[in-house]
């Protein structure tokens, strides 16, 4: 795996130094042309590195509604303007029941997989960095969305051949890559309540996009290399206070690292994950609750609602619990834009300078740009503004395409932990496959001649984009 990021590595410099005529790396990115077969590692330089200016614009307006998909776009704790309604595909004869659905077993993590306690974490393991580094190097993956949306419902039903829901097929093309990452993170944007609707009986609660699904959703995350989940989202109340319980219920059961909803007032609001002796903070935040955070009443501690104070003191709490280096998800932002809106550059910003080392934003359902920021302190914080959708029965095309980002992490020798390098996977969520539904393909897989000029386009429209602000 390290050669071969190498040789991408050496191939994406070549071509950025080819468009920039051999001098510093200003150059542009055809618009025309796809990118070459590296791009999907297209990014291994240290973090002050220059990187080209795609010339491709990418409209800041928010992009029509989807079908199948949560609609919401508040700036604030506020309910979201209703949406017109999708319409729901034919319900399959003799749907099964929540409470009736068989509990399937849970294949188990494969060796080497950190396993789940606070702190300290698993035991050292054989690190895979991106970058060839000294002993130490961990290698960390980010994906966005993971939404469990009716669409997605009704084929896990039928994938599972009438016997409960089988979401596996989801992730058979990218389980092979996030396997090899010492710890790969998504945004599980849906509520796990076995003793309220799901998504797939009712679309709407209460004029508002209901996502809630059954916890075995959880069983192919997990088996497709999944190891930490952020819980803090604007879907996260969909289901009430009991949902909530019940979600945490599953994720714990599921043995994920998991943070961003909480049981009790006491509860640690980050998660510590030792990784070959490198302890990394985790944290999740969200900026809103489509209007349902009411449902836990005066119990408010059970979510982790953004504010600067309220970062400033978790990231610090967790520095002094050990951690080393501290990721922050954020749910922020806008529905259906390419482009980070003011306040999320804003709150990026606080949480740069409140200590997080990197960022990854979610919600809009659409990739967004990858910087790098500088905090008031002078070090260099990765902020991926959103990565999109990983997974959803979503219409869209830019629903549709997505990216799994990934992040070396090294000690070096005067003991400090900091990114030695990135890289990108574009993926593309394929409809239909070899009768399967939602099929998540990166870009680089050559299996399937019929999509080579599709996954081509999904790469290059993914790189412009985050790219852009490079």
């Amino acid at each position: 795996m390290r050669m071969k990021s190498f040789i991408r590595a050496a191939a994406f410099c070549a071509l950025c130094l080819a468009f920039a005529g051999c001098g510093a790396l200003t150059g542009q990115i055809p618009a025309p042309s796809p990118l070459p077969e590296a791009a999907h590692t297209a990014l291994t330089q240290a973090p002050a590195s220059a990187l080209p200016s795609p010339t491709a614009a990418v409209s800041a307006e928010p992009i029509s509604v989807l079908t199948d998909e949560p609609t919401a776009e508040p700036t604030a704790l506020a309910a979201h303007t209703d949406t017109p309604k999708p319409t729901d595909p034919p319900r399959p004869t003799g749907t099964p029941k929540p409470t009736n659905t068989p509990k399937p077993t849970r294949t188990p993590k494969p060796a080497g997989t950190p396993k789940p306690t606070n702190t300290p974490g698993p035991a050292q393991q054989t690190p895979a960095p991106l970058v060839t580094g000294e002993p130490g190097d961990i290698t960390l993956m980010f994906v966005g969305d993971l939404m469990c949306l009716s669409g997605q419902q009704y084929a896990a039903m039928s994938q599972a051949g009438g016997g409960g829901f089988d979401f596996a097929p989801s992730f058979k093309y990218v389980k092979g890559l996030l396997k090899k990452a010492d710890c790969a993170f998504g945004n599980l944007e849906t509520a796990l309540s076995h003793s309220a609707p799901y998504s797939y009986q009712e679309k709407y609660v209460n004029g508002m996009p209901n996502c809630n699904g059954p916890k075995q959703y959880l069983d192919a995350l997990g088996n497709a290399g999944f190891d930490a989940l952020a819980l803090a989202n604007n879907h996260c109340c969909d289901a009430g206070k009991q949902g909530i319980l019940e979600t945490l219920d599953a994720v714990e059961e599921s043995g994920l690292y998991h943070t961003g909803l909480f049981r009790t007032q006491s509860a640690k609001r980050y998660r510590v994950i030792n990784m070959n002796g490198i302890k990394v903070g985790f944290i999740s935040y969200a900026e809103f609750y489509n209007g349902q955070q009411g449902c836990v009443g005066s119990d408010t501690y059970m979510l982790n609602t953004y504010s600067k104070a309220a970062a400033a003191r978790d990231i610090a709490a967790a520095r002094a619990a050990g951690a080393e280096f501290i990721v922050v998800y954020e749910h922020w932002g806008r529905e259906h834009t390419q482009s980070p809106t003011d306040t999320q550059r804003k709150h990026a910003r606080e949480l740069a300078n409140a200590g997080a080392d990197l960022i990854c934003g979610s919600h809009s359902h659409t990739v967004q740009p990858s910087v790098w920021l500088t905090a008031d302190d002078g070090r260099r914080v990765l902020c991926f503004y959103s990565l999109g959708n990983f997974v959803s029965s979503m219409s869209q095309e830019a629903a549709n395409d997505t990216v799994i980002a990934e992040v070396g992490v090294k000690r070096s020798a005067d003991g400090r932990v900091s990114i030695s390098g990135e890289a990108y996977h574009p993926a593309r969520v394929i409809r239909t496959l070899e009768g399967k539904a939602f099929v998540v393909m990166p870009t680089e897989n050559r299996d399937f001649a019929s999509l080579r000029a599709q996954l081509d386009a999904c790469e290059q429209r993914v790189m412009r984009v985050l790219l852009r602000e490079r």
